[in-house]
């Protein structure tokens, strides 16, 4: 039994649609259908597609169902993956989904990619990582060119849907390209290690034990271990089932907080939503992070990600923030909505630490030093800021340290900040 049988078999099993749901798996059987007679080439998307649509309706709508799905390791699996962000729920609904269904097995490690969610600009890769060890894996993406070279230009990040990861659940790993767009033929490598703690539901992980005179671990530090195997997928985009992306260009100026900001436009793809951003030359700080949201006229709100892109030119200033996609809800006057952000001043971007004294030149707002400890030549330092530990670790005797800053200080507007943007 393939997966789409698999899908039609659980819905059989439940018996009864809800009658809120009547009709819903005859509308997609129908949908899969009109989408196999017009796409030769994406035969098994088109239909997988169209029975993971009714399913993501079911299981939003429908208790009993959700809980039906438990029973089936791949739904379930599938349920979750989907829920983990609106963009790619929506583009699941909107058949924007890629069967890979390619595995790969060394060393008692199992990998097996099986889904793409693909648009101009992003490449998300949904997952699954097993073995018969103790231990939790992590596998770490990148992505070759067909030459065997690594890509440039994008940014990634890798991770699970949920809290409780199963083997048997979805991951996912993003590719976000900053420059240029996605190549319809690369090759998706992963380098599978010991995460070090154990798997979901065999016990919580140990951590270092702490020794009692401060809250450092005896050991040292080690090295990142060697991957315990490698994994090549060759992927080709179907380039059919991407869509086009659009741009609202604003070119708007705006003060925050005392700086110039233009803000240059939106661009709106099937799974994100990028706001790119211009910096004043003559302010006297960059900016490195923003609270935002959009709004469409339909009263729609579309919340920032966790996703921020910093300059190609290596600077301080972020000017890509991503958010959640408006696609598929066909808006078309959108207001940016700015509460909060954070900033670098030019002339504070470092700190010197005394690790004699403890003291330091100059401290950003909450940002305290809670101990510093020396161990022969190590010196181990923790700084806390608002309740929240940052430790660093050196390995010579130096008596002070400089500290390079990311942020020194954010602000919250009282009243948001509304930027127009046709």
């Amino acid at each position: 039994m393939n997966r789409n049988e698999e899908y039609w078999a659980l819905v059989a099993e439940l018996g009864e649609t809800p009658p809120a749901l009547d009709g819903t798996v005859e509308r997609a059987r129908v949908r899969a259908r009109k989408a196999r007679a017009g796409r030769w080439l994406g035969i098994p998307a088109a239909s997988l597609a169209g029975a993971a649509s009714a399913f993501i309706l079911l299981v939003n709508c429908s208790m009993p169902f959700a809980m039906a799905c438990r029973r089936v390791p791949f739904v379930r699996a599938l349920a979750e993956a989907v829920a983990v962000d609106p963009s790619l729920k929506a583009a699941f609904e909107n058949d924007y989904i890629q069967p890979v269904g390619q595995t790969r097995t060394a060393d008692g490690v199992t990998l097996s990619v099986e889904y793409l969610i693909v648009d101009e600009r992003q490449l998300n890769v949904f997952y699954t990582l097993g073995w018969d060890g103790e231990n939790a894996l992590e596998a770490q993406p990148a992505l070759l060119a067909q030459d065997g070279e690594h890509l440039e230009g994008y940014a990634a990040t890798w991770g699970s849907p949920g809290e409780e990861l199963q083997e048997k659940d979805y991951r996912v790993a993003t590719f976000y390209f900053v420059e240029g767009s996605l190549p319809d033929r690369l090759t998706l490598r992963f380098d599978v290690r010991d995460a070090g703690y154990p798997k979901a539901g065999q016990g919580a992980a140990e951590s270092r034990a702490a020794p009692a005179d401060g809250p450092w671990p005896e050991e040292t530090p080690q090295d990142r271990p060697a991957a315990m195997a490698s994994f090549d997928f060759p992927l080709t985009i179907d380039t059919g089932l991407i869509g086009p992306g659009r741009t609202v260009r604003a070119e708007q100026w705006i003060e925050l907080d005392g700086q110039r900001l233009r803000v240059d436009g939106l661009s709106i793809d099937p799974t994100q939503m990028v706001l790119t951003l211009s910096d004043d030359p003559n302010n006297t700080a960059w900016l490195t992070g923003l609270d935002c949201y959009v709004a469409d006229e339909k009263g729609n709100r579309y919340e920032k990600g966790g996703v921020s892109f910093g300059s190609a030119e290596g600077e301080h200033f972020w000017p890509n923030y991503t958010l959640e996609s408006p696609y598929f809800t066909g808006g078309e006057a959108f207001t940016l909505v700015i509460t909060g952000c954070s900033w670098l001043d030019k002339d504070r971007t470092q700190v010197t630490l005394d690790l004699e004294t403890g003291e330091a030149d100059w401290l950003p707002e909450g940002l305290f030093v809670e101990s510093i400890e020396r161990r022969g030549e190590d010196v181990y330092l923790s700084l806390r800021n608002d309740g929240q530990g940052t430790s660093f670790q050196w390995y010579y005797g130096w008596d002070s340290v400089k500290l390079a800053l990311s942020t020194n200080r954010r602000i919250e507007l009282e009243t948001p900040l509304e930027v127009p943007l046709f």
